[in-house]
């Protein structure tokens, strides 16, 4: 059987190399621009912040780079009569995420205060169902409104982190500004859910029924679990996720929890790779300049996010490409295009997030180790799979083509374990929950989940099926029972 290398065990080392290449390459000003040699721009400025972290990086760079956008936020959004780009909701988004990709400066002089100025545009500037891609216009972009929730609900998290009535930079004080961050958050989830198809997924246009777009829906997916993943001060839910309405601007309503969404996002994702794996997509919604989603990357990391295991084979194809874009002389990851490959920001920035959220992934399901010692290898193929609980401590078992049902006998805390997800909610449980229900530390159920795997792939023949699926679970991780349409 084929196999596709992943390419993480050098995610590492390339992320490494990258950070020494944006360095060398940082604007006077503090910034970068597209490329290697391109002006600075707010955009990519605030895409280097986060591969610098996940290299390690911090100290002098990363303040220069913060007072680099703390500068030219405010500035660069200013209105411009003779027109321009100025006034396009992307420099209040995305620099909103880059001054809080590492929390830990968020003391840094002026980057509270420039957090606080981007609330304010953002509450000035809302329109119906989010936020217009333009100022002046009506159309809400779905491309805005999710940038625009992510770092909203980032900034939220951070606020909570801090604690009451803290006093930053510029006065700014974390009680009152978090009293004005989450009514937009609620502002831009109802917009979010209300260009949501019954399929579980966003299109490429707000108001228009047109194809689904999977970068539309991985950047709504993003910003849906950033908002019902975020904890309180205290450690208890950000976000109360209860039933809301989605839909509405085509087709029903349906009724859905936040992270119902998510989880059905990243279905419907991981069901259509290929309409991403290997895709740059163009986004249609923009007005007057180009822009680009790295949807190969962008929808990997969505995907992972919701729930999928960075080892399904449906991903190999995107994971293969992102490895073999790895530019060696550039010292960065190309992005492919019409033009040709060309090292730029925008690829490294969507890689480094999606090899990131896989070893986030991961570290979550407890098979980290293997993520840092060689590549993660993905079957080409998984055998369908359907399973029931049989007589004593059993399991009935088949797989496509075969002759008939395996029955495999498990240990006592095994099965238990079997049981208690198969007689659990269709979406499964959280880790938490099943803890509790084996009487054992959460920290425990990774192990326990790989080795009722592993006993019924033994007794399959060594067959690379799965019983229990890693599963989002209101917002939290956790495991849900095989059904023969996941594995496929």
């Amino acid at each position: 059987m084929g196999k596709a290398r992943a390419g993480l065990s050098a995610f590492q080392a390339r992320a490494g190399e990258a950070a020494r290449t944006l360095l060398h390459h940082q604007g006077y000003d503090g910034g970068w621009g597209l490329t290697l040699t391109s002006v600075s721009s707010i955009v990519n400025a605030s895409e280097v912040l986060p591969i610098l972290r996940a290299a390690g990086v911090a100290g002098q760079p990363v303040r220069q780079a913060l007072d680099f956008l703390a500068e030219a936020i405010p500035e660069h959004c200013k209105p411009r009569h003779k027109g321009g780009r100025g006034e396009h909701t992307r420099f209040v988004a995305f620099g909103l995420t880059g001054l809080l990709s590492h929390p830990r400066f968020f003391h840094h002089a002026g980057v509270a205060e420039a957090a606080s100025w981007c609330v304010d545009w953002l509450d000035d500037h809302r329109v119906e169902h989010g936020w217009p891609e333009v100022l002046g216009l009506d159309d809400t972009s779905l491309h805005q409104t999710a940038l625009a929730v992510n770092g909203l609900a980032q900034l939220r998290d951070t606020l909570h982190e801090l604690g009451p009535d803290l006093v930053l930079s510029g006065g700014v004080n974390t009680t009152s500004l978090l009293e004005r961050v989450e009514p937009l958050i609620e502002h831009g989830v109802h917009g979010v859910l209300y260009h949501r198809r019954s399929s579980g997924a966003w299109g490429w246009r707000t108001y228009v029924d047109t194809d689904p777009s999977p970068s539309k829906t991985a950047l709504c997916l993003l910003a849906l679990s950033a908002v019902v993943s975020g904890r309180g001060p205290g450690g208890e839910p950000a976000y109360r996720d209860v039933p809301r309405d989605t839909g509405g601007v085509h087709g029903p309503v349906q009724r859905k929890r936040l992270s119902e969404a998510v989880v059905e996002a990243g279905q419907w994702l991981v069901r259509n790779h290929h309409r991403w794996e290997t895709f740059v997509e163009d986004d249609k919604d923009v007005q007057g300049t180009a822009w680009e989603h790295m949807a190969y990357a962008l929808c990997t990391q969505a995907a992972i996010r919701s729930g999928a295991d960075p080892r399904d084979p449906r991903l190999s194809t995107a994971w293969r490409l992102m490895n073999d874009l790895w530019a060696p002389e550039a010292g960065m990851w190309n992005e492919p295009g019409a033009s040709g490959k060309r090292a730029t920001i925008r690829a490294a920035y969507y890689t480094v997030a999606a090899y990131q959220e896989a070893l986030d992934r991961l570290a979550r399901i407890g098979i980290g180790e293997e993520a840092g010692t060689g590549d993660v290898e993905v079957a080409v193929e998984v055998p369908l799979l359907r399973a029931e609980i049989g007589d004593g401590r059993t399991v009935r078992l088949s797989i496509r083509d075969s002759a008939g049902p395996v029955t495999c006998e498990l240990s006592e805390r095994l099965f238990d374990l079997a049981k208690v997800v198969h007689d659990g909610p269709g979406e499964g449980l959280a880790t938490k929950q099943i803890a509790q229900a084996l009487f054992v530390a959460p920290s425990s159920v990774a192990k326990y989940v790989q080795r009722l795997n592993k006993a019924v792939s033994d007794a399959l023949g060594g067959a690379p099926v799965r019983l229990l699926l890693a599963s989002t679970v209101n917002g939290a991780s956790g495991y849900a029972w095989a059904r023969s349409e996941e594995i496929g």
